[in-house]
């Protein structure tokens, strides 16, 4: 199972680039920079390692068809192949905040992801792109420059529609925030579209991202992933009616507000919601506790490798150099 890191928002490019190199140092697989509506652009965060480092993998995560045409992706995505000679990755999806910060309505969002990947994987140096497609059109694009080994095109997915669409063409696919139970669920999709698409499950790789919260401190670390649950599947139904009880789902509904105000505020406190439904959500949907509790993160995520998941991608937050390390040290040698 190999082993990548998701950078906090807030990561400067100088702070990139030593988390990244340090990764490297480690073996890790990927370091991805975070494209949140108010963070530094993705790509002009992961230059300066893209210059410095020699093994790593990196690339923008998520990058959605509505804030950039693929063509303009591509050129980015091309960029950074080039800056990095050829280890370039982009994950592109559905809807983020990004698209609600611009005002847009992000509709038909499978097939306008599908145009990205099939423009992102048909730029190419020797011949010239020419395509139609519903919602984008590129014409005579022939970036000659672009000669290193092309990027990997990775899509989030989890539900059937999309799964479907990423099998069909995309190196990776990367699913979100998995309990085991979703996970086997997802599972079963992405075998079943490999298998329609006719490519080989070898050929075609699938990620989770699990959030990381795992601290010295083990009250500092819940309290930092009880400020994230708001991000956390958007705690939709789906994710949360595996562990939780009908009543249980109601309220975190109905409480939604109050988590998305604990996420701005950076506040452990969600009003409303009892401790033991918040102990519940905080256990499912991430990676928390003091570095006693690694030993039984790597055993959870050895179930999700049995499962069938090729990678992992661990969301960091708070001193990431220390998680870093932790990650390096312990949890990748592990799996």
């Amino acid at each position: 199972m190999r082993v990548s890191v998701i950078l906090d928002p807030d990561t400067s490019p100088d702070e990139a680039k030593h988390l990244g190199l340090l990764a490297e140092q480690f073996g890790l697989e990927a370091v991805w920079a975070s494209n949140y509506p108010s963070s530094r652009d993705p790509f002009m965060t992961l230059a300066p390692l893209a210059l410095a480092s020699s093994r790593i993998r990196m690339g923008p995560l998520v990058m959605t068809p509505w804030e950039l045409h693929p063509y303009k992706l591509s050129k980015s995505v091309l960029g950074l192949a080039e800056l990095t000679a050829g280890r370039a990755n982009v994950l592109i999806g559905g809807p983020t905040g990004v698209p609600a910060v611009m005002g847009i309505d992000p509709k038909q969002m499978v097939g306008r992801v599908r145009e990205s990947a099939e423009i992102l994987r048909g730029a190419r140096a020797d011949a010239p792109l020419n395509y139609k497609g519903r919602h984008y059109q590129v014409w005579a694009y022939k970036p000659t420059w672009a000669t290193a080994p092309p990027p990997q095109v990775w899509i989030a997915a989890n539900k059937p529609q999309m799964m479907a669409m990423a099998t069909s063409l995309a190196d990776g696919v990367m699913l979100g925030d998995m309990t085991l139970p979703r996970l086997g669920e997802c599972l079963a999709r992405f075998h079943a579209g490999v298998a329609a698409a006719g490519r080989t499950g070898a050929g075609v790789r699938v990620s989770s991202l699990v959030a990381w919260h795992v601290k010295a401190d083990a009250r500092a670390s819940v309290a930092e992933a009880r400020s994230q649950l708001a991000l956390r599947g958007m705690l939709e139904d789906w994710y949360v009616d595996s562990f939780l009880e009908p009543d249980e789902c109601q309220l975190v509904k109905a409480k939604l507000p109050a988590f998305f105000k604990a996420y701005k505020n950076r506040s452990a406190e969600i009003e409303g919601v009892p401790e033991a439904i918040l102990d519940k959500l905080v256990d499912h949907l991430g990676l928390s506790g003091d570095e006693s509790s690694v030993d039984r993160h790597i055993e959870r995520l050895r179930g999700f490798a049995a499962a069938g998941l090729s990678d992992v991608a661990l969301k960091l937050h708070g001193d990431q150099a220390h998680a870093v390390r932790l990650i390096g040290e312990r949890v990748a040698p592990a799996l």
